[in-house]
């Protein structure tokens, strides 16, 4: 199984929401992306488990 790599599109995307977050100074802004982000996460690790239990079909 090769290795799962970034579109050049989600690379610039991921730069520039790296970006508009260290030029926050909004504490309360940057606590809901995280909370938002570790949702997220946890949902595609939920989904990624999902896929994995799935029964191969050929």
């Amino acid at each position: 199984m090769e290795p799962i790599a970034l579109t050049l599109g989600q690379k610039f995307e991921i730069e520039k929401f790296s970006r508009e977050i260290d030029d926050s100074n909004d504490l309360a802004a940057l606590r809901s992306i995280a909370k938002e982000l570790l949702v997220a996460w946890k949902q595609q690790q939920a989904a990624s488990a999902w896929i994995m239990r799935q029964p191969e079909v050929l």
